[in-house]
C-alpha cells in the first residue's frame, strides 16, 4: 500500500494545534473509502499521514488535505 508523510509549519503551537483539531472531523468517516489519513502535530508543526489502497487514491488526499492545511496556514500567518 502506498503511503505518504508530509509536514507543513506553523507560526505557533497553538495555531497548529488548531488547523489540525478543525481537520479532525474529517478523518476516519465513511467517505475515507481508498485512502485513511492522520493529522497530527509537534510543536508548530501539523504531520500529515496518509496511507492509501493504490497511487491514484493516495494522490487525492494529500492534495485535499495539503489545500486544507495550506490555507489554515494562509490564515495563520495573515493573524500572527
Amino acid at each position: 500500500m502506498p503511503s505518504e508523510q508530509k509536514e507543513f509549519e506553523f507560526p505557533s503551537a497553538q495555531a497548529a494545534g488548531a488547523c489540525a483539531k478543525s481537520l479532525s472531523n474529517d478523518l476516519g468517516k465513511a467517505f475515507e473509502k481508498r485512502a485513511k489519513s492522520a493529522i497530527n502535530t509537534n510543536k508548530n508543526l501539523v504531520l500529515l499521514k496518509v496511507v492509501a489502497e493504490d497511487e491514484q487514491a493516495l494522490r487525492a488526499s494529500i492534495g485535499s488535505f495539503s489545500r486544507l492545511i495550506a490555507m489554515c496556514g494562509k490564515i495563520a500567518f495573515t493573524e500572527e
